[in-house]
């Protein structure tokens, strides 16, 4: 941090004018926030202006990327003439957590530099206080037997006024709403695995999310009899806590929805049966920017609830006792 505060100290001893911003995600790092949440950081902590304009002469530097397990921030700053002045290095195994703690540095280190350009305007000095009367008691006649005397009253003091509390910088830990879309190859509900779609909504945190989805397997047809074919497909939805960290997840998921059974060829016959069941789901999630990512995941759930369509002769149309899923989903952040 002292390298950092010689280096902008100098930026507020140069001519008036404003530092440039250059921001980037690196490798391991594409999720973070954005440019602006950065900028936002800064301005909340110095008094709500954004120090920083594309024209300004001297440059601040700021590439974000992974150190390990940790996210990894670097600060360097540049004077007009391109010099090197100074930086820093700053990690966290939160990426969010890592904006807040950079954009604090630069705002604490920005700060004398405003102050030299923008002085405050001198405030009219007060009225001087009328001088307090007290009035004391005669001292008592010194005495042998008496007690020494109270020392002489004193004009009471005013209390000093409180000083007002720093402003924070905004939090990011607010969570961030998520939609997404996606296809999906499953296997234990119907005889054959089966092509379908979903579709998600819900809240992100650093390291948590929760989401409803829901979405359905096309037809399958299956042929218990010969020259009879029947066609099986799924309706449902799940909700699905995760964890997170870093590009990785892994969640629970509670999943229901309802199994038909149809006759396709030679039958004439429909059944809608319950389905429910307990699971687990694991995956990677690749983001593309701080809005779009790509999530890649596989599923495996108990089937608590099978949903079993009986026929005559014995056989009857029946969904496993477990049954797997791959994901594939593109989800946007807002």
């Amino acid at each position: 941090m002292s390298l950092l505060l010689v280096a902008l100290s100098a930026f507020g001893q140069a001519p008036p004018d404003s530092a440039r911003l250059s921001y980037t995600r690196g490798a391991g790092a594409e999720g973070c926030p954005d440019e602006q949440a950065l900028r936002d950081v800064v301005a909340a902590q110095l008094g709500g202006t954004d120090p920083f304009t594309d024209g300004g002469g001297r440059h601040v530097e700021v590439v974000l990327g992974r150190n390990g397990r940790d996210f990894l921030g670097e600060i360097a700053l540049y004077d007009a003439d391109g010099r090197r002045l100074g930086g820093q290095e700053l990690t966290s195994p939160s990426c969010g957590a890592l904006v807040e703690d950079v954009g604090t540095a630069l705002a604490i280190a920005l700060r004398p530099a405003r102050a030299v350009r923008e002085p405050a305007p001198p405030s009219p000095a007060p009225p001087s206080p009328a001088p307090l009367e007290t009035t004391c008691p005669p001292a008592p006649e010194a005495s042998p037997r008496a007690p020494a005397p109270a020392p002489p009253c004193q004009p009471c003091q005013p209390a000093a006024p409180a000083r007002p509390a720093g402003r924070p910088g905004p939090s990011l830990a607010w969570p961030r709403f998520q939609v997404g879309l996606g296809a999906l190859i499953a296997d234990g509900i119907a005889p054959a695995p089966a092509v379908g779609f979903s579709a998600s909504v819900g809240a992100r945190w650093e390291v948590f999310s929760v989401s409803l989805e829901g979405g359905g397997h096309l037809p399958v047809a299956t042929e218990p009899y010969r020259g009879r074919i029947y066609g099986v497909s799924w309706v449902g939805g799940a909700v699905v806590p995760c964890g997170h960290v870093s590009w990785f997840f892994g969640c629970g998921l509670v999943t229901a929805g309802r199994v038909r059974h149809f006759g396709m060829v030679n039958v004439v016959a429909e059944a809608l049966l319950p389905h429910a069941g307990l699971g687990l789901r694991g995956g990677v999630e690749v983001p593309f920017s701080y809005h779009l990512a790509a999530r890649l995941s596989g599923e495996l759930v108990a089937n608590l609830v099978r949903p079993t369509l009986h026929l005559r002769g014995g056989q009857n149309l029946s969904a496993a006792g477990t049954s797997k899923a791959g994901v594939l989903h593109i989800v946007a952040s807002f």
